[in-house]
């Protein structure tokens, strides 16, 4: 029996999309936590939907998103956010999770408050946008106390069209890309972003862990994908490590288990580094394998939006 059985195996005896495969592999990983141990129910075809004026004219938007964390996913936001500039692109990207951690991979200023007391305080997003890389912008969550975060996260069950709402007011136009870096898991944040995403990037990493969460997240993108105007879903194994048999093999089980094959971000330390010192991770003056699958995954976001 091959390593990728074995794990297949240790994951339920088939990997297509049943309720019992799917309790069976939550069970061998344990539970993915929500922000307050609240379930979410399953949104209705209009439940997260704007209202219209607010949708009407609005940019790309693309929303990064991960059941387990860990996954590099704010590293790849701003290596795209980067990458989608360079090629032409207008692009502002916005961090999504309380955690405030892409403010530190674009090096940019904490003064700012950051989106997070701003809407509790009522106030306006586009004065908190700051220059990133490449001649992007980039927009804060900020600091905030865990009062605030109880606060906001209350709130935002409630107001389910306060993103869609903030990225209208930001003034954005159809030719620009909204780049969304979401907290990791099922939380208020993660169904705020998939209201309103034209394009979902699920971001894994070749393991076992990641791969226990595939059944899960395609429950939680399941309501959106029934919508006329369904967001196109793309997955990404971050940070692959072609030395590694393990990897490899994990890949394999991805592949298997998608039916088709995820797009890959391999290794790259230097990509890794840059955010130890806030710096572009694309500026690396050696070209990397990295760095040619960022810009073919950028080359992809760049494909229209769906009209119908």
């Amino acid at each position: 029996m091959s390593l990728t059985d074995r794990i297949f195996c240790l994951l339920g005896k088939d990997v297509a999309r049943d309720p019992q495969g799917l309790n069976a592999r939550l069970h061998f990983f344990g539970s993915i936590p929500v922000d307050d141990g609240t379930p979410f129910p399953p949104p209705s075809a209009n439940e997260h939907a704007p209202p219209v004026q607010v949708m009407a004219q609005r940019p790309k938007v693309v929303a990064l998103v991960s059941i387990n964390g860990g996954v590099g996913r704010s590293t790849l936001a701003a290596a795209l956010s980067s990458g989608l500039q360079r090629q032409g692109e207008s692009v502002v990207a916005l961090d999504l999770d309380p955690q405030n951690a892409l403010r530190h991979h674009f090096g940019v200023s904490a003064a700012l408050p950051g989106i997070g007391r701003t809407s509790l305080q009522h106030g306006q997003w586009r004065p908190l946008q700051q220059a990133g890389f490449a001649g992007c912008q980039m927009i804060a969550f900020g600091d905030t106390t865990e009062q605030q975060q109880e606060n906001l996260h209350r709130w935002l069950k409630q107001e389910t069209g306060w993103l869609a709402r903030h990225v209208a007011d930001l003034g954005l136009n159809e030719r620009q890309t909204l780049i969304i870096d979401t907290q990791a898991g099922n939380n208020v944040y993660f169904h705020q972003a998939l209201s309103i995403a034209d394009v979902v990037v699920v971001v894994a990493q070749a393991d076992a862990a990641s791969l226990g969460t595939l059944d899960q997240m395609e429950v939680l993108l399941a309501p959106y994908l029934a919508h006329p105007k369904a967001p196109r879903v793309h997955y990404v194994i971050n940070q692959l490590d072609e030395d590694n048999a393990f990897s490899l093999d994990m890949l394999e089980a991805f592949k298997q288990r998608l039916g088709s094959a995820p797009m890959e971000v391999h290794h790259d330390a230097a990509i890794s580094e840059a955010l130890a010192f806030g710096t572009d991770p694309l500026d690396s003056p050696t070209i990397s394998l990295a760095c040619d699958d960022i810009n073919d995954l950028c080359r992809l976001l760049k494909a229209p939006k769906k009209t119908a």
